[in-house]
């Protein structure tokens, strides 16, 4: 019996061509196994053979213009190998790699007709814009959890090319796509509502068969009445620091921000500061760090009286992969300082 043929799509990275500074390489197609590949066609146990592998730098799939012109060639390479599935990542929580693998996903399902599949941390950005219409399964935060994630990547591979039935997602492990379908079971809904609420009440596990999704209601700040009355801070998300990362913050999965002093200076020069965000191409930013921290432009508008006053140090982390929870406890910190110290504005600025 013949093998089940799939086609595999990864990044620059994961093909060992190079880290950030190769985002911008164009397709290759490899009939070689690279990266996750290797790893998961054993996990088939001779079912499933991946014949082709498709490699794009993150930053150049993820250009429009770009991902247009390399189509035609993707379309024809994947439609040459006649794969039974199409399989992307692991992403885990890496943004421009997520978008990648499920822009990837739900082109070659809705315009190839052939089953997709890829995996990602439920917070990648990408499953907000594909999750609805595409299989993600839901990964650990990084690629430490490879061992961990690939396997049930691979599971519900196989079952998409063996085109058996794909149950619903606390099942099978990916995220849940929102949509809802009847089905039939052994016992009535009153009767499942009635057990999930004894569970509740004895505090025994239960899980809702309806979750509802919450979403959080945040406040605008006031308006700033009076520039010329106001003192500003400036904060990013790029990862500038002085050279050399001083306070060693992590260029991914940030936990904590710098602060440093910027008090008497007219401009941030290049070669005393840098950044070090893993996440995009810094070589901009560190030639000119005001992309990062526009002190130069602030300085004009304070000598001109249109602010009172830049404050005296600026704020910096780097704003990939981090999660929800740790933002907001940064958050929180960060504007109980900038209180503290009479800051009423602030200008944030993100890559």
């Amino acid at each position: 019996m013949a093998k089940l043929r799939a086609v595999y799509y990864i990044n620059q990275f994961y093909a060992g061509m190079g880290g950030e500074e190769m985002a911008d390489t164009g397709l290759h197609i490899l009939e070689e196994k690279k990266g996750p590949a290797l790893g998961m066609e054993p996990m088939w146990k001779g079912e499933m053979e991946i014949v082709k592998v498709l490699v794009c730098g993150d930053n150049f799939i993820n250009t429009d213009t770009k991902f247009e012109e390399v189509l035609p060639t993707i379309k024809a390479e994947i439609q040459a190998s006649d794969p039974d599935v199409f399989i992307a990542g692991p992403a885990f929580n890496a943004g421009r790699y997520g978008v990648a693998c499920a822009k990837m996903c739900d082109y070659v399902k809705k315009e190839l007709g052939i089953p997709s599949v890829t995996g990602m941390w439920w917070e990648n950005p990408a499953v907000g814009m594909y999750g609805k219409d595409n299989y993600i399964i839901s990964t650990t935060e990084t690629a430490s959890g490879m061992r961990k994630s690939l396997p049930k990547v691979a599971a519900l591979a196989l079952k998409l090319a063996k085109k058996e039935e794909i149950k619903a997602a606390r099942f099978e492990g990916y995220l849940p796509t929102g949509h809802r379908y009847n089905e039939y079971h052994e016992k009535t809904g009153a009767r499942r509502v009635t057990e999930i609420l004894l569970d509740k009440l004895y505090n025994r596990p239960y899980k809702t068969e309806v979750p509802l999704r919450g979403f959080e209601q945040v406040l605008p700040a006031a308006k700033v009445e009076n520039l010329a009355d106001t003192t500003i801070a400036l904060f990013t998300t790029g990862g500038l620091v002085p050279v050399g990362n001083p306070d060693k913050l992590k260029q991914a999965f940030s936990v904590n921000y710098g602060k440093y002093s910027i008090e008497g200076l007219d401009e941030l020069k290049k070669g005393v500061y840098e950044s070090i965000h893993g996440g995009y191409d810094t070589t901009d930013a560190s030639n000119d760090p005001h992309r990062l921290i526009p002190l130069d432009v602030m300085r004009d508008l304070e000598a001109e009286g249109k602010i009172k006053s830049v404050f005296d140090y600026f704020y910096t982390t780097c704003g990939v992969g981090t999660n929800v929870e740790t933002s907001k406890e940064m958050g929180r910190k960060l504007a109980e300082d900038l209180k503290k110290s009479g800051v009423s504005a602030a200008i944030f600025t993100s890559t």
